[in-house]
C-alpha cells in the first residue's frame, strides 16, 4: 500500500513538472518515468492512478490521438497571472534582489518546467532600485502578527541622514501605535496607524522603522465605517497632511482621469458645456497641487480659499524660481 501512494505521489509530481496545455505525456512515458523512479506501474495501474488524482481535484485532461497524451490543464495560477506577479517582485524596491530572485524561482515551481523557463527566460532582468536589506519585508511581519492579534505596535522611528544611515528621531523613543492597516505607495510600504497623541492617522514608512514588536496592550479598535479604499484615494502623498474636502472643476476630456483619481462613485456636475465639477476629500500637501499643476490648468480648484490660495502662492513660487535663471 504505502509503494502505491509513493507511486501516485510520484505521478502527480511528474505531471505538475513536466506537463500543461502544450506538453502532454503518453502512458507509455509515465511508465517509463515510474520505472526509473523506482516504481513498477502497468497501463492498468497508471489508468487507475490517473483517475485517483482527478477525484482528489487535479485537473488531468486527454488529447485523443492514436496514443492517448495527458496532460495538466488548470493550476493555482494561470501562466499570465506568474507571468505579472513575477514583473511585480522583479520591479518591488521593498525586495532585495536575494529575496526578489528567490521569490520568482518560487513562483516558477507553481507552473510546469517549460513555464519556469519562459518566466526566466522573458521576464527580463532585476529592477535597479532594490532594498539594500530585509528591515522592511521583516517589519511587515511584525505588523501583521500585532494586527492578527489585535495588540497595539510599539517601534523607534528614524530618519535618513548622511550615507544613507538612519538616525532615531525623538531621541529613540518608542512609538505606541495602534496599527491599522498597510498600504503601498510611493514605491514603499507604509503603515497607517492609530497614535494616541496625533488628530487623524499616521503614516509609517516600514523601512524606517527599527524594534519592531507586538504589545500585550490590546490595540484601540478600528472604526466600523473606516474605509481602507476610499482612504487610499485621498492619499497624494504619505507626507503628513490635513484632509479637506476640495471643490474642483474640470475639462469634459479629462472626466477618466477624475474617475480613475476619485473613484467612481465621485458625484460629478456639469459647470457648463465644457467643464465639470465634483466634490471630493483630499490631503492637501504639495503633491496633490502637483497634480493639480499637471493638467496645465484644465484643473482648478474653486474651493475651500484657503486651498486654492495656498496653490496660487505655490505657481506664484514656481514662476519667480523661473525668473531668476
Amino acid at each position: 500500500m504505502l509503494d502505491v501512494r509513493a507511486r501516485l505521489l510520484q505521478l502527480r509530481a511528474y505531471l505538475l513538472e513536466q506537463t500543461d496545455e502544450r506538453h502532454s505525456v503518453t502512458v507509455r512515458e509515465i511508465a517509463a518515468h515510474l520505472e526509473l523512479s523506482g516504481y513498477a506501474a502497468d497501463r492498468r495501474a497508471i489508468y487507475s492512478d490517473i483517475e485517483q488524482l482527478r477525484e482528489s481535484g487535479l485537473d488531468i485532461r486527454v488529447n485523443r490521438r492514436r496514443a492517448n497524451e495527458y496532460y495538466l490543464h488548470s493550476r493555482v495560477f494561470e501562466r499570465t497571472e506568474l507571468r505579472l506577479l513575477s514583473d511585480m517582485v522583479r520591479a518591488s524596491r521593498v525586495l532585495t534582489r536575494e529575496h526578489s530572485e528567490a521569490l520568482i524561482e518560487k513562483l516558477a515551481s507553481l507552473g510546469s518546467k517549460y513555464d519556469a523557463f519562459w518566466l526566466k527566460r522573458q521576464g527580463g532582468t532585476i529592477g535597479p532600485y532594490k532594498a539594500e536589506n530585509e528591515r522592511a519585508y521583516f517589519n511587515a511581519a511584525q505588523i501583521l502578527a500585532a494586527q492578527e492579534r489585535g495588540s497595539k505596535l510599539s517601534f523607534v522611528y528614524c530618519q535618513f541622514v548622511a550615507k544613507k544611515t538612519l538616525s532615531p528621531k525623538r531621541g529613540g523613543e518608542a512609538y505606541i501605535v495602534s496599527p491599522c492597516l498597510l498600504i503601498y505607495a510611493e514605491d514603499h510600504y507604509f503603515l497607517i496607524a492609530d497614535h494616541p497623541f496625533r488628530e487623524g492617522l499616521a503614516h509609517y514608512r516600514l523601512d524606517k522603522m527599527q524594534n519592531v514588536r507586538a504589545l500585550d496592550e490590546p490595540a484601540s479598535p478600528m472604526d466600523a465605517a473606516f474605509d481602507a479604499a476610499a482612504y487610499a484615494k485621498t492619499v497624494f502623498s504619505m507626507m503628513p497632511a490635513q484632509q479637506r474636502w476640495v471643490h474642483l472643476s474640470f475639462d469634459r476630456q479629462l472626466i477618466g482621469a477624475m474617475l480613475d483619481r476619485f473613484g467612481a462613485d465621485v458625484p460629478i456636475e456639469p459647470l457648463d458645456e465644457r467643464n465639470y465639477a465634483l466634490f471630493a476629500p483630499v490631503r492637501v500637501s504639495p503633491p496633490f497641487f502637483g497634480w493639480v499643476f499637471q493638467f496645465g490648468g484644465k484643473v482648478k480648484i474653486l474651493a475651500p480659499d484657503d486651498v486654492r490660495e495656498q496653490m496660487l502662492l505655490m505657481l506664484e513660487s514656481y514662476r519667480a524660481a523661473g525668473n531668476g535663471h
